[in-house]
Order: structure tokens, then sequence, then C-alpha cells
């Protein structure tokens, strides 16, 4: 099997093809020769960045006979190859839970061990000799703890054991507290397989139908692979899509083909770029797509951040490296190339058919369309491909002052300590999760609006006076510039084993009043997110304990961010949040929704089969569009004004919204089911977070694309669609995953499943 040593003559980036480079030692800092005909220089090279591009990017590495045995293995795989070239392996302590005050912490955007950091670890470790060396503890995660408890930053670090010793430490081992590991220093080297078939390289291409992340990570694993790959997309490049929402937020002029549902990258380009995930954050594949993200120029802040984000402006350069690396493989993309159809010859996909009957021949089609992508679920259903209905959440976005949630999360003394994202501690966020009971949609929106004016009252001294002035309603501020992960529907259904189950009204004698609410067996059943965990939805065990429930959530909370559009018809609307790697604009934004059930979308059943839940979508976004008054105008509603059911009169709050708001009943939007479940939920909110409910809260409509209301079946094993061979569903849109990470890990997954075949 061939081997890649990271030492040898390499080509080098961006130079001819006579200039070489040889890495001369392995240190995190070691140098480069050039040698040409013409000069010899040495400079400094970061060998992990080096690393991640002899990974991730390795046509640049290769030679061309290599190519097409490229195959990204396992960590297992590395570890066996490392013991079979006898790497020594050095001793490791992980330490748990080590903390460091804000004022002793280097901020939030520092991810390096500092002096600080290690006295807390040799004061945990009760090291008794020599302080501990800088490079003997490294960050493996960091994140930034609110409770009002702490309020600190806390860290997992790895700790050298020889220098540990050496500092005199005698530290007591408990797993989750301070365990010892045997530490290797990440090989991002190539790990090669068979070569493949070569009928697969005379074959059709692969046709990848979407360039969001799945399509991308599907198009760079097949590519490396030695395949013939092709992408279309209906969108236009980052570059030019950038213009057409400029000429949206500024002109309205929407462009049904670009815009922030379609272009490269998907949905999640013009978004806070959250990289949060529950399929394992620690997992190969994870790590691997982290790790490709940051070979393409993220910040090597994300491999450590307990809560890493991107941000738009960030996700645009690195899709721009992206390309490139895909085009020097040998990837063709087509963008403004709209996919309607398949062709299929003998009961396999053939092709995919284009808008304007062209057909492009396909040996597998890989569909990794966004959840978007109506007219691709009509299609697939006229062919008969395999589709089902899947749950799925719809609501609003509401909308309050950044400084407010500073103050609600921190307290005043380290809300200063934010700075509109200049601070050393974070932008503040949420997440919130609620059971709405059948007995709480009992509750009148006259009662709940007493029990919200008795808890806002209590909690109207959270901000200064200067800054509760602000806040007032009568403040009109500008808006400045600043569409989500998904959630995972199964976390936040109304029972524990995923069932979504239709609320019933509750008999009168179990009615409870406002007073009452979340006091019944188990409590509110509100917890704040936990730092390890997803944007997708509630952990396990947060579903609902009694049957009838429905779950109610928050979720892509924009912190520092704005209220965008992200309508691609006309005749409707529906909004989303996004924010800049900053998080600096005055707003906090956040989904706030609710699981919708079969009942639900009952009366669109016999018209629509299985896409009903994009019909239910459909109505909520025409009828908002409607009660905007047109031109992408918002609906929207103060947050106590929707609890007691009236419309929202005199001066509104700012919005981050650019293209204008209209004060609206938003509370008629939806079914009553769904309208009292989100009122009971803000009820429990504001427990948690006293001035949630507020005038300064702001109600947007309608948030209705939170993920993808029908699955294109595919097999457990093969991946393959069972109604049609060679299709490949992949994605949000084929109803497999819920935001950058996860989409991404399941490209990658239906990449290796052709590999395999």
């Amino acid at each position: 099997m061939p081997h890649l040593s990271l030492t040898g003559w390499l080509p080098t980036l961006g130079t001819d093809g006579g200039t070489r480079q040889h890495i001369t030692a392995p240190n995190t800092f070691a140098h480069q020769r050039l040698s040409s005909p013409a000069s010899r220089v040495r400079r400094p090279v970061n060998l992990s960045r080096f690393h991640s591009l002899i990974r991730y990017c390795p046509k640049l590495f290769l030679s061309q006979a290599n190519r097409s045995a490229w195959c990204l293995g396992s960590a297992g795989s590395r570890s066996a190859k490392s013991e079979a070239e006898g790497v020594p392996k050095a001793e490791t302590w992980r330490l748990f839970d080590v903390r460091l005050s804000v004022e002793d912490d280097p901020g939030k955007d520092n991810h390096d061990s500092s002096p600080a950091l290690c006295q807390a670890v040799a004061l945990k470790l009760k090291c008794k000799g020599l302080p501990l060396p800088l490079a003997a503890v490294s960050v493996v995660r960091k994140s930034f703890d609110a409770r009002a408890k702490y309020r600190d930053f806390a860290y997992v670090v790895d700790v050298d054991a020889k220098s540990a010793r050496a500092a005199g430490a005698s530290p007591k081992f408990k797993p989750g507290q301070t365990e010892r590991i045997q530490r290797e220093e990440p090989d991002y080297s190539p790990i090669f397989s068979q070569k493949l078939p070569g009928a697969i390289a005379t074959q059709d291409p692969v046709v990848v139908v979407g360039s969001g992340p799945a399509g991308l990570f599907a198009a760079l694993e097949l590519a490396q692979a030695g395949l013939s790959v092709v992408i279309l997309e209906r969108g236009q490049p980052v570059e030019s899509r950038g213009r057409d929402i400029g000429a949206l937020i500024v002109r309205r002029l929407l462009n049904t083909e670009s815009n922030l549902c379609y272009g490269e990258g998907g949905a999640g380009t013009w978004s806070d770029g959250k990289l949060t995930t529950k399929v394992g954050r620690n997992s190969d594949p994870v790590r691997r797509v982290l790790h490709t993200l940051h070979a393409f120029g993220a910040p090597q802040s994300i491999l450590v951040a307990g809560k890493p984000h991107l941000g738009t402006d960030r996700l645009i350069r690195i899709l721009q490296a992206f390309r490139k690396h895909l085009t020097a493989l040998g990837v063709k993309i087509h963008f403004g190339t709209c996919a309607m159809g398949l062709h299929v010859q003998h009961d396999r996909v053939a092709g995919v058919t284009l808008k304007g009957g062209e057909v492009v021949p396909a040996s597998r089609v890989v569909l990794a369309v966004g959840h978007s992508s109506r007219a691709m679920y009509s299609a697939l259903l006229a062919k008969g491909v395999a589709l089902s209905p899947k749950p799925f959440a719809l609501g609003f976005r509401v909308e309050h002052p950044q400084a407010l949630i500073d103050n609600i999360q921190y307290g005043q003394e380290y809300a200063a300590e934010v700075r509109r994202g200049k601070g050393r501690v974070p932008v503040a966020d949420y997440s919130l999760t609620a059971q709405a009971l059948p007995d709480y949609a009992e509750v009148s929106p006259q009662t709940a609006m007493q029990a919200s004016h008795t808890q806002s009252a209590a909690s109207g001294s959270a901000l200064p006076e200067a800054e509760q002035s602000s806040l007032h309603p009568q403040a009109q501020a500008e808006p400045t510039d600043g569409q989500h992960e998904q959630r995972h529907q199964s976390g936040a259904t109304a029972t524990t084993s995923g069932r979504i189950e239709a609320a019933s009204p509750a008999p009168q004698q179990n009615r409870k009043s406002a007073s009452s609410v979340g006091r019944g067996k188990g409590g509110p059943h509100l917890q704040a997110k936990d730092q390890w965990a997803d944007e997708r939805g509630p952990s396990r065990g947060q579903g609902v304990d009694k049957e009838g429930a429905r779950g109610v959530y928050s979720f892509c909370m924009c912190p520092g961010g704005q209220i965008v559009p992200t309508t691609t018809n006309p005749e409707e609307l529906c909004i989303n949040g996004m924010s800049f790697s900053r998080r600096n604009s005055q707003w906090a934004n956040a989904a706030l929704v609710v699981a919708v059930q079969p009942s639900d979308w009952a009366h669109l059943d016999a018209q629509h089969g299985p896409l009903a839940g994009v019909a239910l979508q459909v109505e909520a976004e025409r009828l908002a569009a409607r009660m905007g008054g047109g031109s992408l105008t918002a609906p929207v509603q103060r947050v106590p004004d929707f609890l007691a059911g009236h419309l929202s009169t005199g001066a509104l709050p700012s919005s981050s919204y650019r293209l204008g708001v209209q004060s609206a009943a938003l509370h008629d939007i939806y079914s009553p089911a769904v309208t009292q479940a989100l009122r009971s939920a803000l009820l429990q909110f504001d427990k948690r977070l006293p001035g949630f409910i507020s005038d300064a809260g702001l109600l947007h409509g309608v948030e209705t694309r939170t993920s993808s209301p029908v699955r294109i079946d595919r097999g457990h094993h093969d991946l393959q669609s069972p109604s049609l061979g060679g299709l490949y569903p992949c994605g949000e849109g084929a109803g497999f995953a819920g935001g950058i990470v996860s989409a991404a890990v399941d490209g990658m997954k239906v990449a290796q499943a052709i590999l395999n075949e």
C-alpha cells in the first residue's frame, strides 16, 4: 500500500511545475525550502493547515496514478497505520472542567493555551514543582458557561504527562474529570484503498444535483476517488448570488432562481453558519468535515470552540476555495442549471432532465436538493419515486434587542463585556424547549396575558435605566447589515418514541389556570442548551412524557444577527435568521416553532398525498404575504399582543428586517392548536428568561422551512431509492440531515455507498 511521507519533495502550491518544496521539520512551525533555477528562500509554514491540505486536498500532492486510489480512511485505520509503523504514543492526561474567570481568560476569540490556563491546570493537577510550560497544555474544547453560578470559561485540555510529572503533578484519575489517554497528533496524511475498477471511470459521470453541504462533500469524496462528477446547481456562484441578494434587500427584486435559498452553498450560506451537530462532535466523519472547512479557510477555532460558527462572510470565502479545489479535481460545475426531473431507462436512473428539456447522462444521481425544492418533489412523485411525509415544525421568528438578551443571560456586569461582539465575552444566545400539553391549549389569551404582565413586571429592572429607555417601543433604530440550521424533528415531537400525536382538547375538569402552567408533574420541561449540543432540537430524553403534547422550541438562534426573507416565490413569504462572524448587530433573533403532526395537514391529504406537509407550508406563506401587504413586507406582532390576541397598535419596536414590517394578527395564521401551543410555550420561556415577554419582543411571520416536510425514501444499507435504482437521496432536502455538518456527513456517507458498489 503506498504511503505519502510528510517529509519529502512535494509540489508547491501556486507555482510552476518546476518549483518544489521540502518540509524539513515536523514541528508546528517548520520551514519550507523552495528550490528553483532562480532562487532559494526559507520561510515558516503552518503545518496544521498544511496537514489539512494534504488530507483533504490530495490532488495538490498526489501523482496522477495515485489520485484514483485516494480514499479518506477512518480514525481506526490511522491508529492501525501508526502502530504498524512504530510511531510512539505520548502519554497524555485529559482534564475536564478547567475554569477561568472572565478577568483571567484571554477572551472568547483566543483558543490557545495561556499562562492563566496553565496555572489553572497546575492547580487542578496539584503540581508542586516547576510551572507547566505552554507547550504542555493543548485546548481540546472551550466554551463560555453563562449560568449565574459560574459565568466563566470552561475548558477541556490535554496535558503532556511527562511535563506534568516534571512539575510535580499528582492527579487522582476519575472518568469525566481526569483521564489517561493515549494521544496521537492528528494524522491527516492520505489513506489509500485499492484502485477502483477502470470500468467506473469510463461510465457516464455521477451527477450531483445541488451544491449545498451534502452535494459538495459528496462530490469531493467521489472526485478524490477518481470518479467523473458533474454538479448541477440551479442558483448562482456566491459572487453573483450575493449581488442578487443585494438587489432583493435594497430594491425588492426577487430572483426566483438565485436568492437566500438557491445558489452555491445552499440555504446555509446566508445563515449564522453554525457547526454544532448531534451526529457526534468527536466522530471521525464530523472531524473530517471540520478539518476540510479549516483547510478551505475556516478559522482553527472551529476545531476547538464549544459552539463553533462561521458567519456568512466566512462561508463565502470558504465556498470559493471549495469550488476551486473541486474544479482542480476535474469536477464540472454548472450554475444556473435547473434540474426538473429524472431520465429513467429500464427502471434505473439514466440522467437528469433540465428545465429546457435537455438530458444530462448519469451513471448515478446524488439528489442533494434543499428543503425548498418543491418542484422536484412533485416531479419525483409523478415518476413514482417513493416519498413519505415527515414531521417538521413551523411558527414565527422572534426578535429582541441584543442588549436585553445579554442582560438576561449574563447580568449587567458581564453583559458590559460583550461590546457588540468585540468584547471578551461571547454575544449571548439561548436555546429553549417546552412541551405544550393538551390542557394548556385551553388557557384563554386574557388569562395568559395577565400572567405575562405579572412576570414582565417582576423582571422589568433587569436593564440599566439608560438601556431600558432605549428599548421603549418609541425608539426607532435603523437596521444594520448583519438561513439557518435545521432541526431533526424526532427530538422535538410529542412522544419519546418520535411518534407525532394529535393534540386534543382537555376535558373541562382538567383545565388549568395560567398560574399553574408549567407547574405540573415534571415542571415546565425547560432546559438550557447543552454546550455540546446541536441546533437540531432538544437532546434525547427531552421528549414529552404525556400523550398529546406538542414540542415547542427555539432554534437557529442568531445573536447579533438579522432577519432575512427566504422567499422563492413572490406570492409567498417566509423568513429566516442570519449573522456575520462578529455577530455585531443590535438585535437577537430566533425561530419559535411548533412540531406539526398529521392532524394539522389532514385537510390536504386527499389532494396532495405525501406532499400535504408542503401544501401546509404554502398555505401559511401565502397568508403571511397577504397579511404583510405584499412586496415582501413582513407581518409582525408584539409578543404580549400575540398572547392576548390583539393587533399591535402604535409605534412598533425596531426590526432588523430591512424590507419593512406591518402590524398583523399573527395569532390568526395557524390553527388554534398551534397558536395556543406557542402561547403556552412563551409563558414557560419567560419563566426561564424573565423579560422574554415584553413590548421589546417582536414576532415576525412566518418561519415554515425549518426542515423538509417530506422524505425521499432510501435503503438503509445501499442508500438508494427502493423504487429507482441509481438514485441516491441525500442531505436535508431528502429528509436525512439538518444543518451544515450533518448534511455534509450525509453527503460523504452517500459517496461511500457509491464507492462500495
